[in-house]
């Protein structure tokens, strides 16, 4: 306890230094400490007050991250990712070849494509807490296989291609495809199948993305750790940013089965509208996030209506408050809604 109270300390000291000196500029999300080697860290703080009685309002030490990232040679760069709060653990591992822009070979640690939340880091989340679709589908912290942190190991490909001319160039298609174990993070393969996970996007306009997204393959539930489920994801989402406005929405289905675990259908989407009232300074959210944890069973849709704000500091150090209003298809509703605030200290 006495070391990680003593790590935190450092670790904050270093950040306040670091966002002291910068002042309000828009820093970069790494800093350079040497040719080798780019360096970001995290420290989030959060206090959350309950609807439910039963759970108790408090603060808690969310996230502590260094974010290592570099290269080791031409066209051959690293990256290691570190979540120190609670149980210290990596989180992204990986060794990438680069010959080409269109063309990045990846090998380790890393997160699934298969969601646009999933893909937002902690950094520059625009709201506290990430979506029931993310949280429910993408193998976190409510799904069937426990929380993975939304990745696993494997081999993927991934790259961009760009159109414009010279000095004008912007991207234009997006993609990942990839082979993974399917048992989770910092765990070895517990069966001989593989997962197979891509996406695929394109940029019709400046700043408007569109993705297909899917992953195919098997794992082992927690309530059922012996036995392998076959599982398939299928999604797509948009994305469009525009002066100070920003609009987001994505749909994802699920389909789980083993032989002790009936066919499962869910299935969850999102719209999110976020507009920045001073620039640099200031960001409003609202979100509709709707999840259907079983297809199979009338009236048990969870609908969550999200309000949250930022002020920041500079880029990446802010102070966040958010309030979900949740309503279940249900007569008697469950009382779960909750207000958050997250003090956000980063470099």
């Amino acid at each position: 306890m006495k070391k990680t109270v003593l790590l935190f300390t450092v670790l904050v000291a270093l950040i306040l230094k670091t966002n002291a000196q910068m002042g309000n500029q828009l820093e970069s999300n790494y800093q350079k400490l040497t040719d080798n080697i780019e360096l970001r860290g995290l420290v989030q703080v959060r206090f959350q007050v309950f609807d439910d009685t039963a759970k108790m309002d408090g603060f808690d030490f969310r996230r502590a991250r260094l974010d290592f990232k570099g290269n080791i040679a031409p066209k051959f760069g690293y990256r290691l990712h570190a979540e120190l709060a609670g149980a210290p653990k990596v989180l992204d591992a990986i060794f990438i070849y680069k010959p080409f822009e269109y063309l990045h070979i990846n090998a380790g640690q890393s997160k699934y494509p298969i969601s646009y939340d999933n893909l937002y880091g902690p950094w520059n989340l625009i709201t506290i807490n990430r979506t029931q679709l993310d949280n429910f589908l993408v193998f976190r912290e409510n799904d069937l296989y426990g929380n993975q942190n939304g990745r696993d190991i494997g081999l993927w490909l991934s790259g961009k291609f760009n159109i414009g001319n010279d000095g004008n160039e912007r991207p234009f298609i997006d993609y990942s495809i990839g082979v993974y174990n399917g048992a989770g993070i910092n765990a070895t393969d517990n069966n001989r199948d593989k997962d197979i996970a891509g996406a695929l996007g394109v940029s019709p306009i400046k700043n408007l993305w569109i993705y297909g997204r899917y992953l195919s393959g098997s794992g082992r539930t927690i309530s059922d750790p012996g036995v392998d489920a076959d599982r398939e994801r299928l999604g797509s989402n948009i994305s469009y940013k525009f002066k100070n406005w920003i609009v987001e929405a994505e749909y994802l289905s699920a389909a789980d089965k083993s032989d002790s675990l009936a066919l499962l259908k869910r299935n969850a989407f999102y719209a999110t509208i976020g507009y920045m009232a001073i620039q640099n300074k200031l960001q409003f959210v609202a979100r509709f996030d709707n999840l259907d944890p079983n297809e199979n069973v009338g009236d048990n849709v969870i609908n969550k209506y999200v309000l949250a704000s930022s002020y920041f500091f500079n880029k990446n150090t802010r102070i966040q408050v958010e309030y979900d209003f949740v309503r279940e298809q249900t007569v008697s509703q469950i009382k779960n809604n909750l207000l958050a605030i997250q003090v956000q200290a980063a470099f």
